[in-house]
């Protein structure tokens, strides 16, 4: 299974729901996205709001063609703006998936906060036993980067795979800002229905060096920029990768070569080994 996401950005260009300028006076229209998974249904909905914000958004979820769960989801969709379906349905701001395989699917959607490139975060809601309902269980927050949600190792669960936004304009303007895989594994306990979001990253090497590798080959070919030094974005994401796979000398020894070459500033290199240990790099 793997449905695509796109970066907020290419949403933002792509979707009526978050154009950046609406002319004065407009309004979103109403809608709904209905998906299914097994003998569960969830319907999300909206009506019209001022310019790209929507108004009383609502989720509906039935079981087996009985609706178990009707609420307004204002609380975490207030007047925020929902990436709409694409037009050629390669991804949908709604999933109804069994995320940990545990035979119970999950319902989760993705709302905007508004703005040229930011921001995503993914709401988890998922069944309670005890009450017989869908309940709000976690969020992940995505910021600027894309994410998909997809099997990566072929066992079954599914994970979330997406970029770490702690890079965005951390060492370079966002368009030339790189960012790191992310990779987020979600786990319902069946008795209670409560649940955990476990950063996974480096359970999955291959897509680790898949990142790298390209980082690589546009680092190479890079040349110096003593204005704006936008090098510096995909070197933060490419050293990060090296540690994420635990080889940071690896990281360096690019670093010092980037640095002969001029494509850094002074201080580069301890400014960024300083951020990769706060954000648990290293």
């Amino acid at each position: 299974m793997n449905r695509k996401r796109l970066t907020t950005l290419s949403a933002t260009l792509l979707m009526g729901l978050c154009a950046v300028a609406p002319t004065a006076g407009a309004r979103t229209p109403a809608g709904s996205v209905t998906k299914s998974s097994g003998t569960v249904s969830a319907t999300l909905s909206w009506k019209s709001g001022q310019g790209n914000a929507i108004s009383d958004p609502r989720l509906k979820v039935s079981r087996a063609g009985v609706v178990v769960t009707d609420l307004s989801v204002a609380n975490v969709c207030n007047s925020c703006r929902l990436v709409e379906d694409a037009p050629d349905a390669t991804f949908s701001i709604l999933h109804v998936d069994d995320l940990d395989a545990d035979g119970e699917p999950e319902v989760l959607f993705d709302v905007h906060s508004g703005g040229a490139h930011c921001c995503v975060t993914t709401r988890f809601f998922n069944y309670r036993p005890a009450s017989n309902s869908y309940m709000r269980a976690r969020s992940q927050y995505w910021g600027n980067a894309g994410y998909e949600v997809e099997d990566l190792d072929g066992d079954g669960r599914l994970e979330l795979s997406g970029s770490d936004d702690v890079f965005d304009s951390a060492f370079a303007a966002f368009a030339a800002s790189a960012f790191p895989p992310k990779i987020i594994r979600y786990t319902r306990n069946a008795s209670t229905g409560s649940s955990t979001l476990t950063d996974v990253t480096r359970s999955f090497p291959a897509v680790i060096r898949a990142d790298a590798a390209r980082l690589l080959k546009l680092i190479r070919k890079a040349k110096p920029d003593p204005r704006t030094f936008q090098t510096q974005g995909r070197l933060a994401a490419y050293v990060a990768d090296q540690y994420l796979l635990g080889k940071g000398s690896v990281g360096k020894a690019e670093l010092a070569r980037a640095r002969r070459r001029g494509l850094t500033t002074p201080g580069f290199q301890t400014d960024l080994l300083k951020f990769l240990g706060k954000h648990g790099y290293r």
